[in-house]
């Protein structure tokens, strides 16, 4: 087999689950199809109570003396990996997962010290993140810094993985003369997850319809402020829970206090990969959430594909764009709202809520019978072998 030398900050067991899910697929598939991936990830405390998901695996601390904030931390990671493989060349290609960005850095120096050719998987958008978040330096940086950086680091890679049709479309127009270079590998569902599921149609509650969210506010722009709002407006009208799962920042909390809907809205905090899929299919309606934009650039997350996999009604509350192209081709039942309006929001959570009194959400399907064909974990890395074997054959 060649070997890939397979560098991902997060990887499971880890505390961020979601940008890690894509890393360990890709990992644990890639054997199938002629690669033996060498990984490296960070070693974390949540190692400590879980075992390894796979083998041939590496954690390496990061060189600084502190874990937070998660924009600085992963430097001090990036030199020790920078450390650690300076001098290997026992791998036949780099392949880069991220964010964070500055492996990235560390990559392309492995790369001019190795000779091998480099892969880069942006799962977000870098000098394109839509959602610029934080302090005034951090946009600085953005704006002045990343972008030079990001060119240097394009240049000097082999393929370049983008995973919406946005991102790919945007970079396509920054750098055109490395189009080439650039491929489109969306995130997906692994079907062995959802095999032992049972019963794929849940258990209908009878007291009330129940909306689950599985994902972190306060990141990516993302906040809750929106759909509690509507829930506050419903409360005393409709039978309806919102159920979120995931660690949220203390704020999320807060406003649910606020708002008096501590009876309505409960904060279940992290789960097992497997239990929140179990739960996804318990529910009445899937809740997909991102904030508005007017930028070009869109992440899907991975749970968007696993909420389609499930088949249940999804209410889904994002830009015009390539969330929404998705659910409204594959989804049998679904709300899209595109104004951030709680009027909107509400008037959407009313059409589930009559169906839900009619026993009319309980259907459980994929419109469109290509799904599995194009996001499949399998399928999607049977693509990201072919794109190491052209960079290297490249070089």
């Amino acid at each position: 087999m060649r070997k890939v030398l397979f560098i991902a900050y997060q990887f499971p067991p880890c505390k961020e689950v979601g940008g890690s899910i894509r890393s360990e697929k890709f990992a644990n598939f890639l054997k199938r199809f002629g690669w033996h991936p060498l990984i490296v990830a960070l070693d974390s405390e949540c190692i400590v109570n879980h075992a390894e998901s796979v083998s041939s695996i590496t954690r390496l601390k990061t060189l600084l003396p502190f874990s937070k904030p998660y924009e600085l931390a992963p430097y001090g990671w990036a030199m020790n990996v920078w450390k650690k493989y300076r001098e290997r060349k026992d791998f036949d290609v780099i392949y880069i997962s991220c964010p964070p960005f500055p492996q990235i850095i560390a990559g392309v120096f492995i790369k001019k010290k190795s000779g091998a050719p480099l892969v880069l998987d942006l799962r977000d958008a870098w000098s394109l993140d839509p959602y610029k978040e934080g302090s005034r330096f951090k946009k600085i940086v953005y704006k002045y810094v990343f972008p030079r950086v990001e060119r240097w680091a394009f240049f000097n890679a082999d393929k370049i993985i983008m995973n919406t049709p946005s991102m790919l479309s945007a970079y396509k127009k920054l750098y055109p003369m490395l189009s080439s270079r650039l491929a489109l590998i969306p995130n997906g569902y692994d079907e062995s997850d959802f095999v032992e599921r049972g019963c794929t149609k849940g258990v209908p509650k009878e007291e009330y319809m129940e909306l689950l969210y599985c994902g972190r506010f306060g990141v990516g722009g993302r906040d809750p402020k929106l759909i509690l709002e509507a829930i506050k407006l419903l409360k005393n009208t409709l039978k309806i829970k919102l159920i979120i799962y995931g660690e949220q920042p203390l704020g999320v909390l807060e406003k649910i206090k606020l708002m008096g809907l501590e009876s309505k809205v409960t904060l279940k905090g992290q789960l097992e990969h497997s239990e929140v899929i179990k739960r996804m299919f318990e529910t009445d309606v899937l809740l997909a959430y991102q904030e508005n934009s007017n930028e070009g650039v869109q992440a899907v997350s991975g749970k968007t594909y696993e909420y389609l996999r499930v088949g249940k009604p999804i209410l889904s509350i994002a830009p015009t764009g390539d969330n929404q192209n998705l659910i409204q081709q594959y989804a049998a039942r679904y709300e899209i709202v595109t104004e951030y309006e709680v009027n909107v929001v509400v008037s959407a959570i009313k059409s589930l809520y009559a169906d839900w009194l009619h026993g009319n959400l309980l259907s459980n399907k994929v419109k469109n019978l290509d799904y599995s064909d194009k996001y499949e974990r399998k399928e999607l890395t049977k693509q990201l072998s072919k794109v190491l074997t052209e960079a290297v054959g490249i070089a």
